[in-house]
């Protein structure tokens, strides 16, 4: 079994929480697999192509909640869904409506996380590798990040308190 690890990212305002090694190599790749035949393209309002935004139902991600309840114990998914990016574009938002973001970064060579957008036209570029899961407030603005050198598969959840 993968043992996690974690590191705290200070914002100003706002803490989040990284956990490492979250699956075995044979569980994520197995996930990598149910998630590239599930991917489509959902229109210009989705960057990216996206699976639908219930893939928490989906029976490969049976192993990936079990091992990850810990994290989110309090908390109900209310959406889930996994992300495939060329990072093209920037799409800042936030998770409205939700108390907690989770991002699971499935394949993620770079190790680049998501973007933050701070005060003025700062900008922090978190580190996230591949098999690590970044817990956050659902209010921070945020975008996956520019100018990836390669693909990145990543699994989104957004939660509210039980």
């Amino acid at each position: 079994m993968a043992g996690h690890s974690s590191a705290t990212i200070i914002t100003k305002k706002e803490k989040m929480k990284l956990y490492k090694n979250i699956l075995l190599e044979k569980e994520r790749i197995k996930i990598l697999k149910a998630v590239k035949q599930s991917m489509k393209d959902l229109g210009p309002s989705y960057p990216g192509l996206q699976t639908n935004p219930f893939f928490h139902e989906h029976e490969t991600m049976e192993v990936f909640l079990k091992k990850t309840k810990r994290h989110y114990k309090k908390y109900d998914i209310v959406k889930c869904w996994a992300n495939f990016g060329l990072g093209n574009t920037i799409g800042w938002h936030s998770h409205e409506g939700s108390d907690i973001t989770m991002i699971y970064f499935l394949e993620n060579k770079c190790s680049m996380g998501p973007m933050l957008k701070k005060e003025g036209c700062e900008v922090e570029i978190t580190k996230c590798p591949e098999n690590s899961l970044l817990v956050f407030n659902s209010n921070i603005v945020h975008s996956a990040p520019c100018h990836l050198p390669e693909e990145r598969y990543s699994i989104a959840f957004e939660m509210i308190k039980k």
